[in-house]
Order: C-alpha cells, then structure tokens, then sequence
C-alpha cells in the first residue's frame, strides 16, 4: 500500500510548551518532509511529572501556541482519556495504514525509551526523530540505541536544534525565582502564567 503522508507526532507534558517545542516541530517539517506535526498533550502520565498544571489548561497553551501555524495541529486524544497515557495506544489510535508516521522525542526522554510499554511496537509502526537535549553530537544516545535498539537504528533519525537548554523545567524554576521568561515561550503563554499566577 502506497504512503500517503508523512505525519509528526510530538507528544509531551507541554508544562508548559515553550520555543524549543515550536523549534523542533516547524524544524521536523522543513528538514524530514513532514505534510504536519499533531502536537498531543498528555492526558495523565504514566511517569510522574513534577508541578504539572490541569491537563486542559496545557492543552489550552498548545492550542494557542500554535494558532498561527497551518502546519501544526493539537489532539486531545490523550486530554479526554481517564486511562494512562501509554504512547503506544496513541500510535493505534493515528495509524491509519496510509499514513508515514514520526514520532518526536526529546533526546532525554528517549533514553527512557526502552522503560516504556512495547517499545519495538511503537519502533515496527512509526519512525523516531530525536531532538538534541545534550551536549555533543548524539554520543550517548547513539550507544543507548546501540545498546537496545541496534535492530531499529535505521528508523532513529536526529535533529540538531540551537535551542535545545530551553525546557519546561528550566522555565519553572525561572518563575519560582522571580525571573523575567521573555523569549523563552510565546508572549501570549508567558501572559496568561504571569495572570494566572502558575508555577510560583
């Protein structure tokens, strides 16, 4: 059967969603081809995440965030789920058969990859694009996947990005501080955090 589109599936906390997210994504469509990325904000996580706002209020960012983009969607396949958010579930529920799906992960979160629930499943039905979150050139992700993946490592693809220091921890922790978030997320997140008052 012939593949129709290439679609990205980046999901995650988004708590909240910053420029490194939208970075990763419009770079993921300009350099792997992608027809769109479907951003899918977790419902209820599987692994504890710290401070983490309701999910419909990160839903609510997402979706303001990427307004503007025509390439860009936002699911709430997980958001409505009272189940666990196993990412491979997610795959089920996206692939359609027609459709070349790439799943994108940060390069931290991957290397829990092999922690998560059918990890060869989810590698047999979706291509992997990682976004750098370290320093160096993809070292000791390249021997993780060596170490559990080597049989998939043609599917792995890496993405370079200059914004890969900014994360949703980092963030966090600049507004418990009292320091200024400009330029690190969209103006219209930074302003409903700072009139919401969350993550102080």
């Amino acid at each position: 059967m012939k593949k129709t589109n290439k679609i990205g599936l980046f999901g995650g906390a988004f708590n909240p969603i910053h420029n490194g997210h939208l970075f990763v994504a419009k770079d993921s469509i300009k350099t792997f081809n992608l027809n769109k990325i479907i951003f899918i904000p977790t419902g209820n996580p599987v692994f504890e995440k710290q401070e983490l706002l309701k999910k419909q209020i990160r839903a609510d960012f997402v979706k303001n965030a990427i307004s503007n983009e025509k390439n860009f969607e936002v699911s709430f396949f997980e958001i409505k789920r009272e189940a666990p958010s196993f990412f491979i579930d997610t795959l089920h529920h996206f692939n359609n058969g027609k459709d070349m799906l790439f799943t994108i992960l940060g390069e931290d979160t991957f290397m829990q990859f092999h922690k998560w629930k059918s990890p060869e499943e989810i590698l047999e039905n979706s291509y992997l694009i990682l976004a750098k979150r370290y320093e160096g050139n993809f070292a000791g992700t390249k021997k993780y996947i060596k170490k559990y993946f080597a049989v998939y490592k043609e599917k792995i693809f890496f993405l370079p990005h200059p914004l890969f220091q900014i994360s949703s921890t980092l963030i966090r922790e600049r507004i418990k501080k009292g320091k200024h978030i400009s330029y690190l997320l969209p103006k219209s997140i930074e302003k409903e955090i700072a009139e919401n008052g969350y993550y102080r």
